[in-house]
């Protein structure tokens, strides 16, 4: 993958979805939705019309199995329909209290601004805490996925984002989380058992597999076994 294509072309797949990859998302959804407290659903932002003008699906539809298996009558699988999801954004939880939170939350904020050429800001979240974190699901929105970068090694501290931690998995168990370690400012990981990712200054190619693992673990298919 490009640099020019992570950095111009809707990479993480935001706000559409092939007709194909939108009967696979509808089938997960019906079974994540008996697990989860916020529920995740697909809707079509325009009308989806017939090569005869005939609308098959409004603009504003909740598209469930049978406006999916009515599309496949009229479209080929990788017919593009522009969607809505309540779960498209990725969130930061990186402490910006101190300078070196600073200096590692906005390295975190500028990669991922990045991708998409900056056209993803309005899916883009940096809080300083997982408990900053956990209010975001009192919102409509909510996102697919969490990078959790510089947390103070205060044990005080540690317990407190832990436990908000296991609030969060347990109100949605299918968010996805990375942690995101460095070799001098953030050597050790905070949460036991999250996968995580390194970066180092010795070594140049870090960052462009920070951001590919981002791409990868954003776009991959929801899949009931997450949980």
């Amino acid at each position: 993958m490009s640099t020019g294509e992570i950095r111009s072309s809707n990479i993480l797949r935001i706000g559409s979805s092939t007709l194909t990859e939108l009967e696979e998302k509808v089938k997960a959804l019906r079974t994540i939705n008996l697990n989860v407290k916020k529920r995740r659903f697909v809707i079509a932002r325009e009308d989806i019309k017939h090569a005869s003008g005939e609308i098959l699906v409004p603009k504003g539809s909740d598209i469930d199995i049978s406006k999916v298996m009515l599309l496949k009558r009229h479209f080929k699988p990788d017919h593009l329909i522009k969607t809505f999801q309540p779960d498209e954004g990725i969130v930061l939880v990186s402490d910006m209290s101190t300078p070196v939170g600073i200096q590692f939350s906005m390295d975190l904020v500028t990669q991922v601004m990045n991708i998409g050429g900056g056209a993803y800001e309005a899916f883009i979240d940096r809080v300083d805490s997982f408990k900053e974190f956990a209010a975001l699901y009192n919102k409509a929105l909510f996102p697919k996925l969490a990078i959790v970068g510089y947390i103070p090694m205060q044990p005080e501290r540690i317990k407190e984002e832990l436990a908000f931690y296991q609030l969060i998995t347990r109100t949605d168990p299918y968010i996805r989380m990375i942690e995101i370690l460095h070799s001098q400012i953030k050597p050790q990981p905070i949460v036991p058992r999250m996968r995580n990712l390194v970066i180092s200054p010795e070594d140049r190619d870090s960052w462009k597999r920070f951001i590919l693992e981002i791409i990868a673990e954003y776009t991959k298919a929801y899949s009931i076994e997450e949980r």
